[in-house]
């Protein structure tokens, strides 16, 4: 039996999770390297940037796939958009924790472009990150630590 992503763990704005809120500013949205660490606590409300923390210190997320959606045109809907970030989050995960999605301890969520930002800035980006489920903190990042 495989686990699906749940999206209800972080502070979700909206049926389609936390990217509900991402804001475009100008034609910039925000973004953020694979392997960068930031808190659950920060990925809440209206983000025009995504924020980080040296991860020699305590977090409890970390980003583990960063990838666009190949696709043009209007936009598909948070169904189509939510579906494609799963997936594309589902194979980064392993690649960079080195072990299943449906084998690790770690939650794992993601930060898809919206309507807004898709239109207004033409972001395809999806921003996957990983979280620790228990409530506790760590100062390892999780790169091959296959947990």
């Amino acid at each position: 039996m495989s686990r699906r992503i749940v999206r209800t763990t972080l502070a979700l704005v909206g049926a389609a999770g936390l990217a509900a809120s991402l804001s475009a500013c100008g034609s910039q949205v925000a973004s953020v390297d694979v392997g960068a660490c930031s808190n659950v606590s920060d990925l809440s409300g209206e983000l025009t940037e995504i924020p980080t923390v040296d991860c020699g210190e305590e977090h409890d997320a970390q980003f583990v796939h960063v990838f666009d959606i190949d696709q043009d045109g209007d936009y598909p809907g948070d169904d189509a958009i939510a579906t494609a970030a799963e997936e594309g989050c589902l194979a980064g995960f392993e690649d960079y924790v080195g072990i299943s999605y449906d084998e690790s301890a770690l939650g794992l969520d993601f930060i898809p472009p919206n309507e807004n930002t898709w239109d207004a800035a033409n972001d395809r980006q999806v921003l996957c990150v990983a979280y620790l489920t228990d409530g506790t903190t760590t100062t390892e990042s999780w790169e091959g630590a296959a947990i």
